[in-house]
Formats: structure tokens, C-alpha cells, sequence
């Protein structure tokens, strides 16, 4: 007999659902308990499953739609009817066992769990699905993570007064420190993070957020690295990094990507960090002014390393590798004095990384 599934309430967000894709396709057989499909909210991607057993024959949403609580979006071929069907079961998206995420950490490109399935219609990754040609379209729907983004930085820009401030640093000791490890060489974001963590020990209160009439303490340690997946901007965390050694942090952000690009929904998650860090290098980009990650006080922009000429002590010119660093404050939690000697021990700390 033929059954509606209907969309659970998710009883984690007001936001919208989106279908981010389905995890069968039409005239396959699933049974009652297994993911039928993954959607997307701005609190995590989650799998939904059914609560009953049978054979696909319909789906009422497509990849990218946003559906509400209710809606019918599945149409099952059943053997027999059913009674009240118990509360549908919801689960986060699967995520990396530790042997995977080990392995990740050693290898930039991880496949997801989906790209072992058939490539059929409802099999796409969402790379695809996300990424509609302008030539066909008038416009280009925004993913809810886009969107929540989108809403966070605005807002950030709107009401949180920035200040700037930027200088550059040596970066030879960064690229010897580099060099030496040979070929497993530990991330570049990983000596910012470091010099980020270690820097706050020394001037605290870049570990506060403004609230109302007070400064409130922001309860972690991490520091977050801004990625950008799949046209998405993610921050993902390194946990305590003052603590540990170059070569752990940067297992950790590999780790923390490589499970990001996998679709685990705990690095989807919006979460607060003392102080983001962003890289554009790599894009050949010499500096640039970030917009601060609400509710940090403060986010730093990082340059590419150019070889730069110099003025040195003796009066004699030489040739540096240097490197831009753009620090975006909120002036109600710091004044700039305070960042300016922020900025100049983070300096320090760049130009004499620890292990």
C-alpha cells in the first residue's frame, strides 16, 4: 500500500530545512530505522529516517528545496498498513571514526562517504547540486549555512564598531621551521594559531565578548581557522592550542578539515573560539580586512609571504620574507593601545615559533 512520509520536527531550529540530498533512490528497498535522506539547518546536517519499511517509489522534494515540518516528502510502496508510526528517529550525519580522521589529517583529499555511491539522480554530491549554471538560472539559491553566514556577518559589520590595525613579520622562521620537518610539513595556518593562543595568555581580554554593560568571559580555548568548502564559509577549531606543539595543531586542523569535507556536522556547527584566523596567501593575496566572527573580539587576516626589501639596523638594505597581518578589533572590548601591543607580541611569537 502506498504511504506519505512526512517531514519530522527537527526540535533543534526555527530555521529552514534544506534538502542537501537523498540516500536512496526510487525503487530501492529501505527498512524502517535507515537514513533515507540528509537535510541541512543552520545548526548541523542531519540524516532522516524512516520510520517505516519498503520501497522508494516517490520523492516530493528535491536536492536544494526547503521543505517545513509536515510536508509530505517521500511516497513508500509498504506490504501492509501500519499503525501510529513512532516519532521518526534523527541522527547526525555519521562521522569519521579516529583511524579516519588520522588518516585524513596525512592526506588533503578525502573522499565522503557518498562518493562510493552510484552517481544516479539522487546520488549527487552537493557540490554538484549546490553549484546551478548562471548561464541557466536567473538567480542562485543560498544554502541555510550560507545564509546564517550571510546574516552573522552582516550583522557583525552593522553593529560591531571595527578598528584596524596591520603590520608584517619575518617569516623566515616559519619557512626553516617548515623546511626542517621535510616532507610532512605541518600546516601554515598552524604557527598563526599557536602565536594566536599563546599571545591571548599574555593579553586576555581578547577572551571576552561584549554584552550590554558588561564583559562577558568566552568559555572556551580554541582558536578558530576560517575554511572555505565548497563556496561555504565554516570556521573549524583547534582545541587548546597554547599548550601544544606545532605538529599537533596542525594534525588537528587537517583532521578537523578532512572531517569537515566529509560531512560531519559537529564541524558544521556554529561554535565560539577566543579568535578566528584567516589565510588568504594562497590565493596571492598580499593583505586584506577581515570582518570579526561574532562573538570574538577580534579576527586576524593573514597575507602572502613576498620577498620584500629592507631597511636594517646597520643602515644596509637586504631582502626579507614577509608577510602582511591585518588585526580587526571591536572597540568596545579593546582599546587600540592594547591591540597594538597584542599585535607586536604576536609578532614575537611568529618570528620565534615554539616547538
Amino acid at each position: 500500500m502506498r504511504f506519505e512520509m512526512k517531514m519530522p520536527d527537527l526540535a533543534t531550529t526555527d530555521s529552514a530545512i534544506r534538502v542537501v540530498r537523498w540516500l536512496i533512490e526510487p525503487g530501492q528497498k529501505i527498512e524502517r530505522g535507515k537514513p533515507l535522506l540528509e537535510v541541512e539547518t543552520d545548526k548541523a546536517t542531519m540524516e532522516v529516517e524512516s520510520v517505516v519499511s519498503g520501497v522508494l517509489q516517490e520523492v516530493k522534494a528535491d536536492i536544494n528545496d526547503e521543505v517545513s515540518v509536515g510536508q509530505i516528502i517521500a511516497v513508500l510502496e509498504i506490504a501492509e498498513r501500519v499503525g501510529p508510526s513512532p516519532a521518526p528517529a534523527l541522527q547526525a550525519a555519521p562521522s569519521p571514526s579516529p583511524a579516519a580522521q588520522t588518516s585524513a589529517a596525512l592526506s588533503p583529499a578525502v573522499p565522503s562517504p557518498a562518493a562510493s555511491r552510484p552517481k544516479g539522480m539522487f546520488a549527487r554530491n552537493r557540490g554538484a547540486a549546490a553549484a546551478p549554471s548562471t548561464a541557466q538560472n536567473a538567480s542562485i539559491p543560498l544554502s541555510v549555512a550560507h545564509r546564517t553566514a550571510a546574516k552573522r556577518l552582516q550583522e557583525s559589520k552593522q553593529t560591531v564598531p571595527h578598528f584596524y590595525l596591520q603590520t608584517s613579520f619575518n617569516a623566515a622562521a616559519v619557512i626553516a621551521r617548515r623546511d626542517a620537518a621535510g616532507p610532512s610539513k605541518p600546516a601554515w595556518d598552524a604557527f598563526f594559531v599557536q602565536a594566536v593562543a599563546r599571545a591571548i595568555e599574555k593579553f586576555d581580554r581578547f577572551g571576552y565578548r561584549f554584552d550590554g554593560e558588561r564583559l562577558a568571559k568566552i568559555e572556551t580555548g580554541a582558536i578558530g581557522v576560517a575554511i572555505d568548502h565548497e563556496g561555504e564559509l565554516y570556521v573549524v577549531p583547534a582545541a587548546a592550542p597554547a599548550a601544544k606543539t606545532i605538529e599537533q595543531i596542525s594534525a588537528e586542523i587537517r583532521g578537523n578539515v578532512a572531517a569537515l569535507k566529509c560531512g560531519d556536522p559537529e564541524m558544521r556547527r556554529i561554535r565560539p573560539a577566543l579568535m578566528t584566523v584567516t589565510n588568504l596567501g594562497v590565493c596571492n593575496v598580499e593583505s586584506f580586512i577581515p570582518i570579526i566572527n561574532p562573538p570574538e573580539a577580534a579576527i586576524l587576516g593573514i597575507g602572502k609571504v613576498r620577498s620584500t626589501p629592507v631597511v636594517r639596523a646597520d643602515g644596509k638594505i637586504g631582502v626579507e620574507h614577509r608577510a602582511t597581518l591585518t588585526l580587526s578589533v571591536d572597540h568596545r572590548v579593546v582599546s587600540g593601545r592594547y591591540a597594538g601591543e597584542f599585535l607586536g607580541t604576536l609578532v614575537k611569537e611568529l618570528e620565534d615559533p615554539k616547538p
